[in-house]
């Protein structure tokens, strides 16, 4: 992703281990990744994935290529000082620069389980994207609480999926599957090849 600089906020690695369960998380992020990279979501180092774990989420790592990653790239979040902008992880890389975003949304959101964060050329196009998702009132730069805050503020209008301006796709689900359900759903809608399909927020 152009002018990609990696994290904005201070990282306090807690330890390089991480659970067993990441060896059969990594599966359904792998898959996950897949099917976004099928439908030309992964471009470059852009996007995250995220799924609930405890009382924090494992999330793909800082500038992750989700159309390859790698088992090394799930990294834990154990806790944000969202007003300290201070991320304290598990694992051998920094997490994603959106970590803050995913960290705000997972305590707005209690029945969310899983957050995809996708780029997709169609949804920075407002001829295609006029009235069909719910799209932030401004940009904001990546990584920003900023940018975190207004996710919230824009879902404070949707069910379970908005967009950012010129941004990308932020998905919220009870799973990643179905989650990726969504976007993909919502990237075909946009193409106008298909309706998008969402389920009613519990």
């Amino acid at each position: 992703m152009d002018g990609y600089v990696g994290v904005k906020f201070q990282t306090i690695q807690q330890s390089n281990q991480l659970r067993p369960e990441v060896a059969d998380l990594y599966v359904v992020f792998k898959r996950t990744c897949d099917r976004l990279k099928a439908h030309d979501m992964t471009p470059a180092n852009a996007g995250n994935v995220s799924v609930r774990f405890g009382k924090g989420f494992f999330i793909s790592a800082s500038g992750s290529n989700l159309g390859c990653i790698e088992k090394k790239e799930l990294i834990f979040v154990e806790r944000c000082d969202v007003e300290a902008e201070r991320v304290l992880y598990h694992g051998t890389l920094n997490p994603s620069s959106e970590s803050i975003m995913h960290w705000l949304i997972y305590r707005d959101r209690p029945e969310a389980q899983a957050i995809i964060h996708a780029h997709d050329e169609s949804a920075t196009r407002p001829e295609l994207l006029a009235g069909k998702v719910e799209e932030s009132e401004r940009e904001e730069p990546y990584g920003t609480i900023e940018l975190a805050r207004m996710a919230i503020a824009t879902f404070g209008r949707a069910e379970r999926i908005i967009v950012l301006k010129n941004h990308g796709y932020v998905a919220i689900g009870p799973d990643l599957n179905r989650t990726c359900d969504l976007v993909v759903d919502t990237h075909l809608k946009l193409l106008g090849r298909e309706k998008i399909q969402q389920p009613p927020r519990s």
